[in-house]
């Protein structure tokens, strides 16, 4: 029966009391859903934006914070890279904003030219093809398609590309600086599948490198500490911004003052694949490689050749790749080519003179973009242009690509180790089974037999209540070991069949139930196991089905336990593997695992919540 009676509640006291309580029923209820909704915020950011507290992630309404996000993803999360196409505006994705004038004239004239010149590999890279911790758009999409060409076999994949990767997650290419003279693109194994990849991208999916800008960021923003007053006082210069500086493609006059920048950058700093030399050198490049090897039989042999003789060879119009040929023609330049012979392939450059023979002349060109330029080396690169077109191009699917990848990864990562879910899963339902078949037994004997010091007996369970789970921790650890059950499901069920609370619960409510009803079985001849399962537990179903959900969520949940008992990870349950994919993943794919495991709870409590909240007030009632 009810606490308070009909009459009671109608009273101001009774009632007010009443709504106090929900009151503060309702606040204690939001203190829990806070947390909740901010672990869902932070499932969609990513380092940019992962200091921001807002429980709506800024980039779904704001498309400063969305272009923030962007460029952070379109660039691979290195901020040299940025610097490299911004040099001197931004030195982290946090301080990105949007372009103040774009300029979409200028943003046309470049597809063009890119539609009439076909660069290589060495000029761009993809964008979104890799990060920290999390699968960007173009990794998913060069996975997706290595799997569907394997049959989604890794063995096939490790047997045509002669590799060794344990899961697709293994499968990942970092191509960072395509500048440096240490990068090399090849044709062989995926790697040379990723340049496919790569050749074959979009022109959204690819960012150019704007050599000004890296000339001026590698070399001379370093060298004068980002004070560009003092690069323009040591040299007499008037730059009023470092992004002003040109990389010519020619070495400059000895008295330039970029003379020695240049002629370091093309020696020793840029990659060959970059540079060309004038016929001019051949004469000179002839005399190397009879000085180094000799005999033209052994250059063909080192080279894979068949020269008759060292005046047969040229110098090569496009640089080869690899092998002993590109190393010679890099030596060449480094250390012996005269500066006069060397050229920069400097695409900006390319781009200016392609805008100086479509428009004719300067006048043309400032009419067409509205600005005042000086001469033809003023006009930047358009790197602003394309990040920020691009963007525009494709907000709509970028905001969904950000709500997205971090659950992408998430899922990815679970479904691909298929057994921490079959692990899970036996575990928790061996947990339930456990609990709704030990204690109900141990409840009964205590409730129906009345042993003498069933009181101190029940004292003792509720002792164990005093104490945190894991000061059983060791104890039960060294005991599973001594008896051999580390790494199976007995090591995980074991020590936790029988519940102190659970047994207390379950006796108080078997005590309540009429003795009569024994009494009129046991004079019918029923037998003890028969009062047990036929009577005591199906009358008990609604606080056998807070026993079972309490074991699910101690199960389904558990994870220090089941780390230190089960390290074997053919024997991982989820909590443990979404613990080893925190620890290599964006602290947003974390959330975002963390959000996916709470559904199943969460199902739990919403489709048996009438089962729930009748175990908890039938016995308080009786």
């Amino acid at each position: 029966m009810s606490i308070i009676s009909k009459v009671g509640k109608k009273s101001a006291k009774t009632r007010f009391l009443n709504s106090l309580i929900h009151f503060i029923l309702i606040v204690g209820s939001l203190t829990m859903i806070y947390p909740f909704l901010l672990m869902i915020s932070f499932s969609f950011k990513s380092a940019v934006d992962s200091t921001n507290l807002k429980l709506i992630p800024a980039f779904l309404y704001q498309d400063e914070a969305l272009y923030k996000k962007y460029m952070e993803s379109r660039y691979n999360e290195e901020s040299s890279r940025l610097m490299d196409n911004y040099p001197g505006s931004w030195i982290s994705f946090g301080e990105v904003n949007l372009p103040a004038k774009p300029n979409l004239v200028k943003f046309d004239d470049f597809n063009d030219f890119i539609s009439k010149n076909n660069y290589d590999t060495y000029a761009y890279c993809v964008a979104e093809h890799y990060g920290r911790g999390v699968y960007p758009y173009a990794q998913r999409l060069y996975r997706k398609e290595l799997r569907k060409e394997n049959n989604n076999s890794l063995v096939d994949f490790n047997n045509k590309y002669n590799a060794g990767a344990m899961s697709w997650g293994e499968i990942v290419v970092e191509e960072k600086d395509v500048f440096s003279r240490n990068f090399v693109s090849t044709t062989d194994s995926y790697l040379g599948r990723f340049r496919e990849f790569k050749e074959q991208s979009p022109q959204w999916m690819r960012y150019y490198i704007n050599p000004d800008g890296y000339f001026t960021n590698v070399l001379l923003i370093p060298a004068f500490g980002e004070d560009l007053e003092a690069f323009n006082k040591e040299y007499d210069t008037k730059y009023q911004h470092w992004n002003e500086i040109r990389l010519s493609s020619q070495s400059p006059a000895k008295d330039d003052p970029l003379y020695e920048y240049w002629l370091h950058f093309a020696r020793d700093i840029i990659n060959v694949h970059q540079l060309s030399l004038h016929a001019d050198a051949k004469l000179e490049y002839q005399a190397m490689l009879i000085d180094k090897y000799g005999y033209i039989e052994t250059l063909n042999k080192t080279w894979l050749s068949d020269f008759q003789s060292f005046a047969e060879i040229e110098i090569p119009d496009k640089m080869p790749d690899t092998g002993a040929v590109i190393e010679d023609l890099t030596f060449f330049i480094q250390n012996l080519a005269k500066p006069e012979h060397i050229q920069i392939n400097s695409i900006a450059n390319d781009f200016r003179a392609f805008l100086a023979e479509k428009y004719e002349n300067l006048g043309n060109i400032n009419h067409a973009y509205g600005t005042n330029y000086q001469s033809i080396s003023e006009i930047a690169f358009p790197t602003a242009e394309l990040d920020y077109y691009n963007f525009m191009g494709r907000k709509s699917a970028i905001r969904r690509e950000f709500l997205w990848r971090n659950y992408a990864m998430s899922l990815d990562q679970m479904l691909s180790d298929a057994k921490s879910l079959r692990n899970t899963g036996i575990y928790v339902l061996l947990s339930i089974l456990l609990a709704i078949t030990v204690n109900p037994l141990a409840a009964y004997a205590l409730s129906r037999f009345k042993p003498r010091f069933s009181y101190q007996i029940i004292l003792l369970f509720m002792l164990t209540m005093a104490f945190p789970a894991m000061v059983m921790g060791i104890p039960n650890f060294l005991l599973l070991k001594k008896l051999n059950l580390l790494n199976t499901f007995w090591a995980l069920v074991l020590p936790a069949a029988a519940d102190g609370y659970f047994i207390f619960l379950l006796k108080g409510f078997f005590d309540s139930l009429p003795r009569e009803i024994y009494e009129s079985a046991s004079l019918d001849g029923a037998s003890e196991f028969r009062l047990f399962w036929q009577f005591t537990l199906n009358l008990s179903k609604p606080i056998l089905a807070v026993i079972a959900l309490g074991a699910f969520n101690a199960a389904y949940r558990n994870f220090l336990f089941a780390f230190i008992v089960c390290q074997d990870q053919s024997m991982w349950t989820l909590m443990v593997h979404i613990y080893n994919l925190m620890q290599r993943a964006s602290s947003g794919v974390g959330y975002a695992a963390l959000v996916i495991a709470a559904i199943p709870t969460l199902l739990v409590f919403i489709f048996f919540q009438n089962i729930i909240i009748k175990g908890i007030v039938i016995p308080m009632e009786k």
